[in-house]
């Protein structure tokens, strides 16, 4: 099948100021249309736009973005420019100050500068929306969370952003002009792309702290300021202004906005379909592959075009009307799969902080004058929109969107005392500041333990329950560390002060059991030697047995000797005749017995299968996991979808998103990678394994919702109000 051709020059004056009946026109010659002038594939429509986010190792961006191969020789080594499993290693390092748990942080201070702008800017009510009101955050806040020398400015900034996003498109004045601004940005990350000369604090600096403990180099680490630079700027002030427009545009949306302030989420998120503030990127087919039963060549570009796929008839009805009560739940304005924009979630709350500012004061937005569209290659935004702000009479009562995290839930303390208990194992004892008791807990809590802002983890208690003095914790240093482990090695010296939440239990020991199993692998002896310790306490029946590699990797081994012959211990470089004889410890299941696993999922899965095998049922067999990771490995699992009288497995390497579709039940997906939190869905019973990156902790603590489209279960079965 011949692919249909078209003259359009997509990076045209002519194209940029008015766009939308151009991405009509592709839309209508086909699914993948060949333009002359550009040499790309130009994708227009929504399911292949679509489709390719989904495929980044088929269509990558490890070869660049750019048509323009000198631009790309200068971006690569960015997270943006980069594939899997690269792609994670970076974004892993430069996006946690910018996930929503973090972000509750520094939200205070969104919020007292968005409300305090609006107050001056109703005083003067004939504003300019994008430099009085869409740039006044991300240059007065964002600039310096990011933390550069004051050298770089605002105005820097500004001037950088819009020429990395002029390097996107074809050869033109642009372009050039572009290249001579981002020389300066060159010759300015030589000199002051370091840690010394980075302020203390800022996002920047932060590079530099924690990437070399995740195997990063300082070059690279210098690299990864640029994704600091542009998306947290441009992107953020072109869909602050273009939703102002759309309002004074559709009065009637911003008057459903002031009766009903729940509405100010999904109005940014419509506005982002709208206006996609990314026209398109390119990405590089490193393979030839068939696209709507087009092939594309090995070698060639495809021009991904967010801003027609958003305005798809075929996937939007009426695409052209703004609707603040659309279900938009999957626009791609963010884009979609791995490269889903890393910045969304800071960008959301400056924009809903702003129009709640906004509804409480002002009745109405009516433009003065014609708006000034900002020529650049890749970004649609104004350069100007001027705009008059007619004030209520009354203001309105403030009603937040979102509360802040509920700091009730933490207690601040102290390490009272660290040791090595065992290779790459740290045992650690907190105490509460003030010397107060702590809270009590049940065997098989854990614990959130905040490292840094924005950095929590989960860690299993270990000592005494019937102790409240103290908390004992064992930590892994886990090779593979996204920042908590290897920070607490590192930071968490005797007298370190630090926050922990307050006990939490998915585990919990059956008091009423005749007979309880414990098995424990590696650092998964935390919440088992709790248990252990309680049983013992009780002088109940019980059996404690402990694998690992090594034993010099047996942890609280002076602790597992006073519990006496209830305990054995394995390593898998002993004799045969001292391995775990599974089969014998797991004969003669009954109601009365109840067996407890914690470990690697290896370890695990090799226990559950065994107590399978020898007639346990799932009630008497419980788990908790340790290192969820976002990936779809792990035991299978029955997920009930109760409204809709649904019930499916979940295997090793599949998703609970897939299985629901497979089944005619479809949830809303987006990035389906765990960032973006679109599919968020209610939990009515069983434990989840959360393997997201959007949920804070103390919220997948609460275990109320889950990702359907990356995490697990903890639980055989999952049952969810679908």
């Amino acid at each position: 099948m011949k692919i249909p051709e078209s003259s359009i020059d997509f990076f045209s004056d002519e194209v940029i100021l008015n766009p939308y009946s151009f991405y009509s026109e592709l839309r209508a010659l086909g699914p993948v249309v060949y333009l002359t002038k550009n040499n790309l594939y130009a994708l227009s429509r929504y399911q292949e736009v679509s489709s390719v986010l989904r495929q980044p190792l088929r269509f990558v961006s490890s070869k660049g973005l750019s048509p323009i191969q000198k631009v790309n020789d200068f971006l690569i080594g960015s997270t943006l420019n980069s594939d899997p499993p690269e792609h994670d290693e970076s974004r892993a390092v430069t996006s946690e100050p910018l996930l929503p748990g973090a972000l509750k942080a520094i939200e205070p201070k969104i919020k007292s500068a968005a409300d305090g702008l609006v107050d001056v800017l109703c005083e003067r009510q004939q504003i300019d929306a994008v430099t009085d009101l869409a740039q006044f955050l991300p240059l007065s806040i964002v600039v310096e969370l990011v933390g550069l020398p004051d050298k770089a400015g605002a105005d820097n900034m500004l001037k950088w952003a819009s020429a990395t996003f002029n390097l996107f498109g074809t050869a033109n004045s642009r372009t050039a002009s572009a290249f001579d601004d981002l020389a300066e940005l060159g010759r300015f990350l030589q000199e002051y792309g370091r840690p010394e000369k980075l302020k203390s604090g800022g996002w920047a600096k932060r590079i530099f702290d924690i990437g070399p403990e995740r195997g990063l180099s300082k070059e690279k680490c210098a690299k990864l300021m640029r994704d600091y630079i542009a998306p947290s700027l441009d992107t953020t002030i072109s869909t602050t202004a273009q939703i102002i427009k759309f309002f004074a545009d559709y009065p009637e949306q911003w008057q459903k906005i002031r009766q009903d302030a729940s509405l100010i989420p999904n109005a940014v998120e419509e506005a982002v379909r709208m206006a996609t503030p990314i026209r398109a990127f390119t990405r590089y087919a490193i393979e030839a592959s068939e696209i709507a039963g087009h092939t594309i060549p090995e070698g060639e570009r495809v021009l991904v075009i967010y801003a027609s796929a958003n305005r798809d008839e075929r996937k939007f009805n009426n695409p052209d009307q703004f609707d603040v009560t659309r279900d938009v739940h999957d626009h791609v304005g963010f884009g979609q799969g791995v490269h889903m924009c890393m910045g969304m979630h800071l960008a959301r709350r400056e924009i809903i902080l702003l129009l709640e500012a906004l509804r409480r004061r002002v009745e109405k937005f009516e433009l003065t004058s014609e708006p000034t569209i900002s020529l650049n290659n890749t970004i649609r935004a104004y350069s100007s929109l001027p705009v008059k702000l007619h004030i209520a009479t009354t203001a309105l009562s403030d009603k937040p969107i979102q509360q802040s995290m509920d700091e009730s839930h933490w207690i601040n303390a102290i390490i009272s005392k660290r040791e090595q208990t065992a290779t790459d194992i740290l045992a650690l004892e907190i105490q509460d500041v003030s010397g107060n008791a702590l809270p009590a807990f049940d065997p098989g809590a854990h614990i959130d333990v905040e490292i840094k802002s924005g950095l929590v983890r989960q860690y299993s208690l270990s000592g005494d329950p019937q102790t409240t003095s103290h908390y004992e914790l064992g930590i892994l240093k886990d090779p593979n560390s996204r920042g908590g482990s290897v920070s607490i090695y590192n930071e968490f010296k005797q007298g370190h002060r630090l926050r922990i939440g307050k006990p939490r239990n998915n585990f919990m020991l059956h008091e009423a059991a005749e007979h309880s199993i414990l098995f424990a692998g590696g650092v998964g002896i935390t919440p088992i030697l709790c248990m252990a310790r309680a049983l013992s306490a009780r002088k109940a029946s019980w059996e404690l047995h402990y694998c690992v590699k090594s034993p010099d990797r047996f942890a609280f081994k002076n602790i597992l000797h006073t519990l006496g012959q209830h305990v054995h211990l394995y390593a898998d470089n002993a004799p045969q005749s001292e391995q775990l004889k599974l089969n014998k410890v797991l004969a003669h299941p009954n109601s009365t017995k109840h067996l407890y696993v914690c470990g690697p999922n290896g370890f695990m899965d090799y226990i559950v299968n065994g107590a399978t095998d020898n007639g346990w049922t799932e009630n008497n067999v419980h788990l908790e996991r340790f290192g969820a990771e976002i990936d779809t490995n792990g035991s299978p699992f029955t997920v009930v979808a109760r409204k809709s009288g649904i019930e499916v497995q979940v295997n090793p390497g599949e998703t609970i998103a897939d299985n629901l579709r497979q089944h005619g039940i479809n949830p809303n997906v987006s990035c389906q990678s765990g960032v973006c939190g679109t599919c968020l869905t209610p939990i009515l019973e069983g434990i989840p394994d959360h393997r997201d990156l959007v949920q804070t902790e103390p919220e997948k603590a609460a275990n109320t919702q889950i990702t359907i489209c990356c995490s697990r279960s903890k639980t055989r079965k999952l049952v969810l109000d679908l």
